[in-house]
This record gives C-alpha cells, sequence and structure tokens, in this order.
C-alpha cells in the first residue's frame, strides 16, 4: 500500500483598495489529501494568518482584473516564508497521517452487557 501525499494552496479571498485594485492582504488555506495506490483516504487543511502586502505600489502593478490565484499564492508564500510553510506542511502531514493512521485506543466507555 502505497501512500502519497499531496498538499494545494488556494485564495479565500483578499482585500483591496477599491481606488485603484491594489490587494493589500490575502487569505489562504492549504489542503492536503493523502491517497493510498490512487485512491483519497483522507483530507486535512491548514489556514493561517491573512498575510499583508503593505500599502506600497509595485511598478508595474498588475490590475486587479488580470491578477490570478497562481500570483496571490506566489505573494501569500513570499510573505509567510519557508521556514513557516515547512512548519504548516508538517502539521498537515501529521494531520493526515492520523486520520488515515489513527492511533490505537487507550482506553473505552460504555457497558460490559
Amino acid at each position: 500500500m502505497a501512500i502519497t501525499t499531496a498538499i494545494t494552496w488556494s485564495i479565500d479571498s483578499v482585500k483591496r483598495d477599491v481606488s485603484d485594485g491594489f490587494i493589500t492582504q490575502a487569505y489562504w488555506t492549504m489542503t492536503g489529501v493523502a491517497k493510498s495506490d490512487g485512491v483519497g483516504i483522507a483530507t486535512a487543511t491548514q489556514s493561517g494568518p491573512p498575510v499583508g502586502f503593505g500599502t506600497v505600489r509595485p511598478d508595474p502593478m498588475i490590475a486587479y482584473n488580470n491578477v490570478t490565484q497562481a500570483n496571490v499564492i506566489s505573494w501569500v508564500q513570499t510573505g509567510v516564508g519557508t521556514t513557516d510553510i515547512a512548519l504548516y506542511t508538517d502539521s498537515l502531514n501529521q494531520q493526515l497521517k492520523i486520520l488515515y493512521n489513527p492511533p490505537a485506543p487507550t482506553s473505552a466507555t460504555g457497558v460490559p452487557w
């Protein structure tokens, strides 16, 4: 039984300045899916705090209508940083492992009759 894990990033929402469409903050989620021989066996999500981008406009600035999810994911990953990305990824992998391979119970409730 070969278990593989895939992690994807998504942007849940962005906050922008309505005067020019500059994105000032993004809310994000990482989703992990564990599969055994190609069949999904566990899914978990990990969200972190919103990432802010300040107020300084880049030159050139991408027009709001031309911004893609891939653009914002890249900005978020830069803002989160490699150290925290590794921590979030590890946490997500641990959640998945507990879901697809739960620890044996050490206690139980109920009655014997």
